[in-house]
Parts: structure tokens; sequence; C-alpha cells
């Protein structure tokens, strides 16, 4: 037997008031000297033995009336011993296997408890149960038990990221349309604050097993390369995430060799600097020192080392364009050349191995002939109407958020899209030209003023126009796009190839590294970052108001004893608060039938 309220036991004190009354209530009478006394006396003795054992019932029935109703409002349940088994029910068991399930919990991995937890569950369920199993990707899987044992027994921790909420709602949809009357959906996760969102709470019983508690955390929030290509030296900004007191030591690693070291806390912002003197791609990581969960202690990275680009403003191009490409210069990161040419108008005879940053004509009577040059040139894109309004700049393409524009021409055509303003357009490439739908002066938009001007048009000279590789972030399992040079995947040591469909979207693989991506000639034209999402660093679990509040007010917050009792609606378990009840209710009349008999006046003989 087991309690759903145990503290309601509490009240079982109050079953001693009807002992303490009553010995309360037994006064000897004072000694006196009274003739007719005698008659009392001998009254009294005729009748003691009936009275006594009167007394002595109602004593009991009181105190037993007090237990039952104190017993009653702690809601005794109880396992039968008879009876058949749980009736025919559809249950989605949740196994959350997400990165963060590997951290360690008083000695066991919170994987391991979920798993035993698991194997539980289906220990319970009978032949005519309908099983689905749903894991970190989110999937129902129809399954038989023994499919899900051995699920379960080869299980290990994913690099992936599984929401909770979704999870739940997903589970419900496909146990919706289930012929079997009864539904449940058991959740086993180590319940991340941050993996429940809000939505919609499924009219579903949604059971919740307690993790234990968490440990502290650190890891390796992001990292990106300053400036976006090394020539040959550079800095590696990383983000130090998770929960925890203490900081720990950062270490950044290339080739087997630690390039720099630091000592970071989360919430810090470490820059690390680094050389490679051979040109080409490296792969390097940022790792910390080992904590409770190690998945996401490092994170991968690749390098791109090269000269930086031969590039030339001209007037056409604007003030602002000359002066900042002469700081590139002076500080080694642009070269006096004709490789990159940045203006407001095509050159007569470009060469083909030339590229072209093509801002839009100062005088506007201009645009037209531009038009013209464009579609000679087998351009897809034209200028279009000056657009007035106030957008902001992406950080992807200014280096931070908040840059205003105030001012576009509106691209027109067909062609790769880098980056858009107001959801149209802005920066655009087509072959060897790439075109900016502002120009870079005050009227048009602030960023010429802005600290993310140079990193901007560091990006814009040496990656964009000169280098056209591109670094792609990706998490595992995600579908992301890659660019169009790109016709296949190289994995690291001990995958195999990728090939990238003509959709060129693929699906990211769930093993975390550096992937190359290969052009049409073999050579390399960029790079797939996957690294495992950051917020699986935060443990911190939710509670039952977060729990209630994402999964709505029917889902339990149970330990393990609470979650075997709720199991397939508590199965062969009986709630005995109503017999109780029931129970104090006519002992209760029967007492007060026998208080009532008791207190007529009796007929002597």
């Amino acid at each position: 037997m087991s309690f759903l309220q145990p503290l309601a036991l509490l009240g079982l004190l109050g079953a001693a008031i009807p002992p303490l009354l009553h010995l309360m209530g037994r006064k000897v009478p004072p000694l006196v000297t009274f003739p007719a006394i005698r008659y009392l006396t001998e009254t009294e003795r005729k009748h003691s033995r009936r009275l006594k054992l009167r007394n002595l019932i109602l004593l009991i029935l009181r105190t037993v009336v007090i237990a039952l109703i104190a017993l009653a409002a702690a809601r005794p349940v109880a396992r039968l011993g008879f009876g058949g088994t749980h009736s025919p029910t559809a249950i989605s068991l949740i196994v959350d296997n997400s990165l963060s399930s590997g951290a360690m919990s008083q000695g066991s991995r919170i994987l391991d408890l979920l798993v035993d937890q698991g194997r539980h569950v289906l220990d319970r369920a009978g032949s005519e149960d309908r099983l689905w199993l749903v894991l970190a990707d989110g999937l129902p899987r129809r399954i038989s038990v023994t499919e899900a044992r051995q699920v379960l027994d080869t299980l290990l921790p994913w690099p992936v990221r599984l929401d909770l909420s979704e999870a739940v709602r997903t589970s419900a949809g496909v146990m919706a349309n289930d012929p079997l009357g009864e539904r449940e959906i058991v959740l086993l996760s180590d319940l991340q604050r941050t993996a429940l969102s809000p939505g919609f709470s499924p009219d579903v019983r949604v059971l919740v097993w307690a993790p234990p508690p968490v440990p502290e955390n650190r890891g390796v929030d992001s990292v990106w390369t300053v400036p976006e290509i090394w020539s040959p030296r550079g800095d590696v900004v990383s983000v130090v995430g998770g929960a925890a007191t203490s900081p720990s030591a950062v270490r950044l690693t290339m080739e087997g060799r630690d390039l720099a070291r630091s000592v970071a806390a989360p919430g810090d912002r470490v820059v690390l600097s680094g050389a490679q003197p051979r040109p080409g791609w490296f792969v390097a990581t940022v790792g910390l020192d080992p904590d409770e969960l190690r998945g996401d202690d490092v994170r991968y990275l690749a390098v791109r080392v090269s000269e930086p680009a031969a590039a030339t403003a001209l007037p056409g191009a604007g003030p602002f364009v000359t002066e900042a490409l002469q700081v590139l210069q002076e500080a080694g990161r642009a070269r006096a050349g004709d490789d990159v040419l940045l203006n407001d108008r095509l050159v007569p005879g470009q060469g083909g191995a030339e590229a072209t940053v093509l801002f839009p004509p100062a005088d506007p009577a201009m645009v037209g002939a531009i038009n013209r040059e464009l579609e000679a040139s087998g351009v897809g894109w034209r200028f279009g109407e000056v657009v007035d309004g106030e957008w902001e700049l992406p950080a992807s393409l200014g280096g931070e958020m908040g840059v205003p524009v105030v001012r576009r021409r509106r691209l027109e055509g067909s062609g790769v899209v880098l980056g858009v303003v107001g959801s149209e357009p802005w920066l655009v490439r087509d072959g060897q030209v790439i075109i900016v739908a502002s120009r870079m002066e005050l009227s048009w938009t602030s960023l010429p003023v802005a600290a993310a001007f140079i990193p901007f048009l560091d990006r814009l000279v040496n990656r964009v126009a000169a280098d056209q590789s591109w670094i792609v972030r990706a998490r595992p399992g995600e579908v992301v796009g890659v660019p169009p040079s790109a016709a296949g995947v190289l994995a690291p040591a001990g995958l195999g190839p990728l090939s990238v469909p003509t959709d060129g979207k693929i699906t990211v693989p769930l093993a975390r590294g550096v992937y190359f991506l290969r052009g049409a000639g073999a050579d390399t034209v960029g790079a797939l970052e996957v690294n495992h999402d950051s917020r699986e660093s935060l443990l911190e679990p939710a509670g039952q108001r977060g729990v209630r509040a994402a999964l709505g007010e029917s889902a339990m917050l149970l330990t393990t004893r609470g979650l075997d009792r709720e199991l397939f609606r508590g199965a062969r378990r009986a709630d005995l608060t109503g017999p109780l009840l029931v129970g104090a209710v006519l002992l209760a009349l029967v007492e007060l039938v026998l208080a009532a008999a008791g207190g007529r006046p009796g007929r002597e003989p």
C-alpha cells in the first residue's frame, strides 16, 4: 500500500481524542454517607456491565471513524492480488537520448537511468498494447516490445537536441486515431528547462519521470575566426556557456598541437591567437577541461589560410570605400592590385580572373546604361527602383546587429542571394560580379561610420569576391543549403563521401566535425562545420510548474514509485479512498444509533 497524500496521515493523531475525553470523563465521585445512596448503588451494580460494554464500543467506534477519515484524506492505493492486466493501451515512450543525457549524475550516466526506466515500462506493457518509441530525433516509431528492448540496449547519447514539447505533441498526434481507447505518453528525459517550448497541450495523459539532480557544467557555445581568412595569422573567438561557478582552461588546437591557451568561465568571450604558415584549409578545435558532460567540451571549426586579396577601389565606389580599403592594406588584410575591383559600374575589358563589387551608381541617370552592361556580360541581376525605409543590416552582413539601412535599390533578376534586408535581396552574386543594393554613403546607410564597416569590407573583398569559399555552420541532423559550386562533401576520416542533391540542400550528418565542400574539379570550395546545439550545455531541469506550463495541467511529474503507480492508469491498483469514507460513514451511523439508544431511560423490573 502507498499514499498519494502522505502528509494527511498526521490526521491519525486525532484518533487519540476520544480516548482522552473518555479518560477525562472518568471522575471518582465523592463518598457520602446517605441512606438513599444504597438504592442508587444497587441500581448501578445491576447495569454496570452493560454500561461499560456500551461505552467501550462507543469509544472504539469514534476512534475508528476518525482514523478512517484520516486514512481517506491520505488517499491510499494498493495493488490488488487478483484480476487481469490493464486495459489495452496505446502508449508512446519518449526516451530523450540527446547530448545532455551523457552527463554524469550521482555516479551514473543520466541516459543509463532513463534506459532503466524505459525497460521497466516495457516490462509492464502487454501483448495487446500498441507501442511507439520516440528518441532524440523526435520521430515516432511503431515498434514491438521486443524491438524496443533491443533499441534501448544499444542506445547512446546523440549530438542532437530534442524539443520535448514538440515530441509530446507529435506522439499525441500519431495516437489520436488509434482504435484503443486508452492513451498514455511516458516522457523519460533529463528535463532541461530550455527543451520545453510553448504550444498547445495535448489531450493525453503525460507521465513525466523526475530526473536526478544535475551537475555543474561548462560548454563551448560558439567559435569563429577573425578575420575569416588568416594571412597567415589570425584569431579564434570562443564563447563559453553552461552554468558553473569556477573557470576552466580553454585550448585552441590545430594539427595535433596547441596554438593558444586561456582561462574562462561560463559567459566569457575568449580570443585565442594562432598562426599557420602554409596556405590551405585546416581543422581546428577549441576545447575545455573535461567535466561531467563531455559532449559539449569541444567545438570544431575550419580555418582558411590564404594571401590577402589584391583589390582596388575606383572613384565610383565612393570615398568611404576607398579609405576603408587603404586601412585594410595598411593592416596587411589586402594588397594593391586589380584582382578585385570596387566601383559603381563594370570596367570595360574585365578579365575572367577578376571580380567586380558593384555599388548603385551615384548618378541615377546611369542605371539604364549599367543594366545594359550587366545584360551584355551575362549577369542575371539588374538595378531596380530606389526604395526608402528603415531596416537593420543582419549580423551576417554588417558584423553586428542594429546597423541601419535607409535607402537601397531593388535588385531584380536571378542568381545567388548572399544577404537580405527587409526580406529582399541586398547582396547578390552572379559569376564574378557581386552587387550591393546600397551605396556606402550616409544618405543610404550608417554602415560606413560603424565599427562593422572594416570587417564588412574585409569579408566582401577576401571572402565573397576573391576567395569564393564559404563556411556553413550547422547542427547535426539539420537540413542546410551549400554553395552552388559544391558538388560533393568530403567527410572526416572513417566516413564516406556525401553527394549534394540538385536542390543544393543536404541533411547534416550526426557525427560532429568539419566536412570540406568539394567543387566539380575536386578543389575545396568551402567547409561545413557540424557542432552541437549550445543549449544542450544548460542542464537546469524544469520543475512541476514548468512541466505543466509546457505540457498541460494534466501532466504529472513523478518519482520512480509514482510512475509505477500511475502507469497504464494504475493497472491492478485500487484507490481505497472511497471505501474508507463509506466505512467511516457506516460506523458513524452505528455510533449514533448506539449512543441514542443508551440515552433513553431504562425500566426497572
